[in-house]
């Protein structure tokens, strides 16, 4: 990938192989890390807090490393689907957040379960032992064992899909998703009404992760609409998915309504750790200030 932003000193948006649709290895992390002089990392795994004792420990090796205990939520908004990135988890967790993660176990199954319905519902042979297989081709034993039969990474399903004959090519793989969707409707996210507030809390701070889509751009009444039903207090205003001409916007957006600014990169594997970790564009005085906002929480 050619990646055209500097690096930084800093990554607040990573996932590990505890995400369902990730393969990354902890301890790579903070191997690159060491290497490239990072002082702050932040893994934020998809619904879950599981990867959070590996982490812990591989990080006790690395004591120059800051970590936030930290996860990427998707909620159900008014405008759909958002992913919000949730940073400084207390190590002991409230009852209400446990119930919040406890939701996403069981949404993750029940999500995972949907396709496969779906998919036989039209007709193709799609059970729930041939996702359970498919889900041990790449992802760890501990994460199956404590999260279960879960939704797959889509490139790995879109690659079983086109071996079996159940698609042509990859453009077919959408359309017939979403078939098996109109047959067996995937459960939705957790709301960010019962998200949101039991995470805040808990002293969790929240940000919009990746925000060019959800925003429209810069489109300023969707801006302050999602700010407000999301009960943003940062932007993750640089990742990839940002272009480089919004993040001036995003920021400025931030220091307006006293928001922090976050950055990341999104790595899911150990490629991308290696190509792409901190190479965001953020600035460091972001992480400088987020640390802050942390302290006063």
């Amino acid at each position: 990938m050619n990646i055209d932003r500097p690096p930084s000193t800093y990554d607040l948006h990573l996932h590990t192989s505890w995400s369902y649709d990730a393969t990354a290895s902890p301890e790579r992390y903070f191997k690159r890390a060491g290497e490239l002089g990072i002082r702050c990392l932040a893994i934020t795994e998809h619904h879950v807090l599981d990867s959070l004792p590996q982490v812990r420990e591989v990080a006790k090796r690395f004591p120059e490393i800051r970590v936030i205990p930290a996860a990427e939520l998707s909620v159900t908004t008014s405008f759909g689907a958002i992913d919000l990135l949730c940073y400084g988890f207390p190590s002991k967790t409230t009852e209400a957040v446990q119930e919040v993660l406890e939701h996403y176990h069981t949404w993750q199954r029940a999500c995972g379960s949907a396709v496969s319905e779906g998919m036989q519902a039209i007709g193709f042979d799609y059970t729930d032992q041939r996702r359970c297989d498919l889900l041990k081709s790449y992802r760890p034993a501990e994460a199956i064992d404590l999260q279960g039969v879960t939704h797959v990474k889509n490139q790995r399903q879109l690659d079983f899909f086109l071996a079996e004959g159940y698609i042509r090519d990859e453009t077919e793989y959408r359309p017939l998703l979403e078939r098996a969707a109109r047959e067996v409707p995937p459960p939705p996210y957790p709301a960010v009404d019962e998200v949101v507030p039991a995470v805040q809390a808990a002293g969790v701070l929240v940000a919009i992760a990746h925000p060019f889509g959800y925003f429209g751009g810069t489109d300023r009444d969707r801006m302050d609409a999602l700010t407000e039903e999301c009960r943003l207090d940062g932007i993750e205003c640089a990742h990839l998915k940002v272009p480089v001409e919004c993040s001036p916007i995003y920021r400025a957006y931030c220091e307006e309504k006293g928001l922090f600014s976050v950055a990341g990169t999104d790595c899911h594997s150990d490629e991308d750790i290696e190509e792409l970790l901190t190479c965001h564009g953020g600035k460091e005085k972001w992480l400088d200030e987020f640390l802050e906002r942390l302290e006063e929480k």
